[in-house]
Formats: structure tokens, C-alpha cells, sequence
């Protein structure tokens, strides 16, 4: 009679789980482990659950006691898949390793291995184990998504389209495929193929909310377009996933900005971005926590000029500035140039900055020269022949000081801009899960950013005066020709007329600038903020109280 009330139990679990209702598994997980203690299947139902629901904990405790029971290939895999999922990924590492050691041919490992690799920057690891993962079962779409994407990740972008491409040769209807090639197309100036595949992926998944936003962010939409009906409808359902109402909200925000419908444009952004900052902890104390130790570090110490013997093959072209104030086109009219390349917004120099073991103590030179091995040793790896690369990372305002003393040879140009047209711009543009972008999804917090990039800029020009190429966009864009000419002469470099046309440049350009850039230069931009000047009064009032005309 038991051994018929347990096998009748058994079926149920296998039942709920059938059913997905993964909350109803984890609430009876700990009777059923005692009654099942010795079921692999269960152990396995229950793991599975547990990270469904995203309990992390419980799924490790279960799973270690699964190893116990059990160590062979199978739960090993399963075990490193429960560290990889609450992001331990050098220890789930160690247990893919082991489930490889019992099962050579285990795809799936290999997989997760490299997955796992990429995530603590083995990156040469992870490719040669996505690879081997493939060679094991050429049709593994999950290893060529992911060898796609470490492809795309290390802007090797024709490698990962044609991962992509695999990825749809073995499933015609995976869609996020079809939106990474749209991607792809976009950063390379491709729009109208862009457009094909983002509607693709649409068709495939009308979830697939990215795939909205890249569309409408890479035209000017049309109160025709086909579009802004499905969004419409979208929009309505109640029971939309967070950030699927984020995703509709911002891309419904830039159709209406587009129509010329202000209202309901500023009515949709502001809805997307009050989403997206409840599920992200930001507090711009932290942004002048940084402004702080910085200026204590430059202001404290005292600085001897290094006489470096060690000399690189590529020099640096530093653009910074605050996101949004014509960084991007600058980068594209010197990167046109037939000795410069246009790297566009590199992380090597944020990551030392924010990553690196320093403080007021530290030892000026020791720094200095960490700094400058790191840095250009990262950027000789750059494939490309050309003796200058640009750096457009806007944030590198805050390591002037670091630039200038650790790579001599280095030129900084900076941007400014009308400060309402930058933070308009900022707050409009779609920044969401952008490294460092937090501040800019709430007006009050882009103000006080501002306010922290000027102070910062008015202490490097203090400190290190005359040794920035700085230009006004404003002015800039009056007289482009004469002042691309200046520009470059301030570098070194001999003028070419190609210059001039540099819309036509076919670099990939992956910033929210990639329409702009594509374009000619127009000399009204900066005073489009005034249309929406009755929405935008916390960052007017913070402004003019920290005296900053605009």
C-alpha cells in the first residue's frame, strides 16, 4: 500500500513539473527529498525548480547533496551549472572540468566551460571550447549562439555573423539570432537591413522587446509605419513582463518624438525610465566618491615627469567628454583619416581606473607605469596597421591626470556642448543596461552628473593647463571644414580631403550616435532641447544654481 501511495506521489511531482509550477515543487522540495532521498530524478526535478525560481542557495544545497549520492559525469554538470548560475564561475570551472574528466564527448560541458571562462576574461579558453563543443555536435546551436556572441563582444563582427547565420541554418526561428544580425547591419550603416532582420526576429518572437527599440532607434519613424500599431496593442497588456513594458514604453516614447506628438513622447520615456530604475541601486554619491579620490590623489601628491624607454607601435587619440556632446562624430571625422583608427569606446582605461588597487598613498610612478603598460599593451592587440587609435570613451574625464603622466605621447581631445542639449540628450537616449549610464534615467541625477564632469574639468585644466585639444561643438559644427582642418594639424597629422566625407566612412559604429555619424553635420542640433524646455525644469534649476549657463 506505501509503495503505491509513493509511486502515485512520484507521478505528481512529475506532473507539476510538466506543468511548470516550478513555486509549487520548491515549497514541497524538502518532504519530497526525504521521502525521494535516493532518486536522482527527483534531486535533478528539484535542482531545476529551485533555480526557476531563483533560489540559488537551496539549489547548491540540493545539488552538493546529489553529488553525494552520486559523483559521475551528469551531476557534476548539474552542480556547475548551479555555482555558473549565481555567477561563481572559477569554481563551476573546476566541476565542468570534472564532468569532462568522466565523459570526453560532453558537449554540453564544453559549453558552459567556455561560457564560464568568458566571464572571468579567458576569452582564448572560451573560444577554443565553444569550438570544440561544436566539433563534438556540429548542429549545437546553443555553442555557435555563444561563440557568435564572444565574437561579437571582441568586434570580430563578420566571424559572428557568420555564427549567426549557423545558428540559423540549424533553427529557422531562433530569434535572437535574427536580431544580432540586424545589430550587425545598424553598427555598419546597413539600416534598411537592419530593419529586415529586427522585423524578423519580431515575427519569430513578438516579445523580443530589444528588437522594438533597435528598430525605432535606427530611422525616423513615420506615423505610417507598421509598427506603431503593434506597439499600440502591446502596450495594453496588463500583464507584461517588467522590462517587456520598459522595452514597449521607450520604444512607443521614441515614435511619438518622432511624430511630433511631445506629450506622449515625454509621457512613454519617463514611464520606461521609472521602470528601469526600480531594479537598479544608483546613487550619484558613488560617481562623487570617485570625483573626490581622484582630486585628492592630484592634488595631495607630487609629480615627477618619467622618462619611459619602453615604446609602443600605435599611439593613443583620446576623445572625452560627457555622453552625448559630439564625441562620436568627432571620432568619425579623424578616424577617416588613412593613419587613424577609430576603436570607438574602449573599457581598458575605465577598468584600471575603477578596478585597480590604488589610493592617495600609492606611489605616483609605480601607478604611472602600471597604467601605461596596461593600457597600451591592451590596445597593440587591436588588429589594425594604422599608427594612431582613437579611444572615445567619454568617462575617461576622469583620468586626465592618469593619461597625461602615464602616456606622454597621448593626445586628449575634449568635448563640450550645450549643457541642456547634453543632458536632454542623455535622458532621451536609450542607455538602458549601459555600463556607467545609470545616472542618465532621471533628470535630477543627470544634472548632478554634469555638474561633477565640470568640476572635474575645470580641476584638469587648473592642473595640466594647455594640454587638451578642447573643442566647443556648437562652434565646431558652424564651420566643420575649417575646423576639421585645425583638429588635425592639433594631432600631427597631415590634412586629407576625405576628411570631408566623412559620412561615408564604413567603420562600425556601435554608439547611440551610429544614425548621426552616417550623416552630415547640422549646425541647429544643440537647441532642439528648447521644444521640450517645459519638461526639463529640475535640470535647468540645478544648473543655473551651480551657475552653468546654457
Amino acid at each position: 500500500m506505501r509503495e503505491n501511495n509513493l509511486n502515485f506521489n512520484r507521478s505528481k511531482i512529475f506532473r507539476l513539473f510538466q506543468d511548470k509550477k516550478y513555486s509549487k515543487i520548491s515549497k514541497i522540495s524538502k518532504s519530497v527529498l526525504k521521502t525521494f532521498s535516493k532518486d536522482r530524478e527527483i534531486y535533478k526535478i528539484v535542482i531545476f525548480s529551485e533555480l526557476s525560481e531563483k533560489n540559488f542557495n537551496k539549489a547548491k544545497i540540493v545539488s552538493e547533496k546529489l553529488l553525494d549520492l552520486s559523483d559521475d559525469a551528469e551531476t557534476n554538470y548539474i552542480h556547475g551549472n548551479v555555482l555558473k548560475s549565481q555567477k561563481k564561475f572559477k569554481e563551476a570551472i573546476i566541476f565542468y572540468q570534472k564532468a569532462i574528466d568522466y565523459k570526453k564527448d560532453y558537449f554540453e560541458a564544453y559549453n558552459n566551460l567556455a561560457t564560464s571562462q568568458k566571464h572571468i576574461g579567458l576569452k582564448d579558453k572560451a573560444f577554443e571550447n565553444y569550438k570544440h563543443a561544436i566539433k563534438l555536435k556540429e548542429n549545437n546551436l546553443e555553442a555557435h549562439y555563444n561563440l557568435a556572441n564572444l565574437f561579437y563582444d571582441e568586434k570580430r563582427f563578420d566571424e559572428a555573423f557568420e555564427n549567426y547565420e549557423r545558428v540559423i541554418k540549424i533553427n529557422n526561428n531562433f530569434p535572437q539570432s535574427y536580431l544580432s544580425i540586424g545589430l550587425i547591419y545598424s553598427i555598419q550603416g546597413k539600416f534598411e537591413e537592419a530593419k529586415n532582420y529586427f522585423l524578423k526576429a519580431i515575427e519569430r518572437d513578438k516579445f523580443l522587446t530589444e528588437a522594438y527599440v533597435y528598430y525605432v532607434t535606427t530611422r525616423k519613424i513615420d506615423k505610417n509605419d507598421n509598427i506603431i500599431p503593434i506597439l499600440k496593442e502591446l502596450i495594453k497588456n496588463n500583464n507584461l513582463h517588467p522590462k517587456y513594458e520598459q522595452d514597449i514604453s521607450y520604444a512607443l516614447s521614441k515614435v511619438y518624438f518622432d511624430i511630433e506628438n511631445v506629450d506622449l513622447g515625454f509621457k512613454y520615456l519617463t514611464k520606461a525610465k521609472k521602470l528601469y530604475l526600480k531594479k537598479i541601486d544608483f546613487s550619484i554619491e558613488g560617481e562623487k566618491d570617485s570625483f573626490k579620490k581622484v582630486k585628492n590623489y592630484f592634488s595631495i601628491n607630487k609629480f615627477n615627469i618619467i622618462d619611459f624607454k619602453d615604446t609602443y607601435k600605435v599611439s593613443p587619440i583620446f576623445i572625452i567628454g560627457m555622453p552625448r556632446s559630439g564625441t562620436s562624430l568627432i571620432e568619425q571625422i579623424i578616424s577617416t583619416h588613412s593613419e587613424v583608427f577609430g576603436a570607438g569606446e574602449l573599457k581598458i582605461m575605465p577598468r584600471i581606473f575603477y578596478d585597480a588597487n590604488w589610493n592617495e598613498k600609492t606611489n605616483p610612478e609605480e601607478l604611472f607605469r602600471f597604467v601605461r603598460k596596461e593600457y597600451l599593451s591592451n590596445i597593440e592587440k587591436i588588429d589594425t596597421s594604422k599608427k594612431f587609435i582613437v579611444d572615445k570613451m567619454p568617462f575617461n574625464f576622469f583620468a586626465v591626470g592618469f593619461i597625461l603622466n602615464s602616456i606622454p605621447e597621448a593626445k586628449i581631445i575634449h568635448m563640450s556642448r550645450n549643457p541642456m542639449a547634453v543632458c536632454w540628450s542623455n535622458y532621451k537616449s536609450n542607455f538602458f543596461d549601459n555600463t556607467g549610464m545609470d545616472y542618465a534615467h532621471k533628470l535630477e541625477s543627470i544634472a548632478e552628473y554634469y555638474i561633477i564632469y565640470n568640476e572635474m574639468m575645470n580641476f584638469w585644466r587648473d592642473k595640466y593647463p594647455m594640454r587638451l585639444i578642447e573643442i566647443d561643438y556648437d562652434k565646431f559644427v558652424l564651420d566643420y571644414e575649417t575646423n576639421s582642418k585645425l583638429v588635425i594639424a592639433k594631432i600631427g597629422l597631415n590634412w586629407e580631403n576625405e576628411i570631408l566625407k566623412f559620412y561615408k566612412n564604413k567603420r562600425v559604429v556601435e554608439t547611440n550616435s551610429l544614425l548621426q555619424v552616417r550623416d552630415k553635420v547640422y549646425q541647429d542640433s544643440s537647441q532642439k532641447w528648447k521644444k521640450y524646455k517645459q519638461y526639463l525644469t529640475p535640470v535647468m534649476e540645478i544648473l543655473k544654481k551651480n551657475n552653468i549657463k546654457f
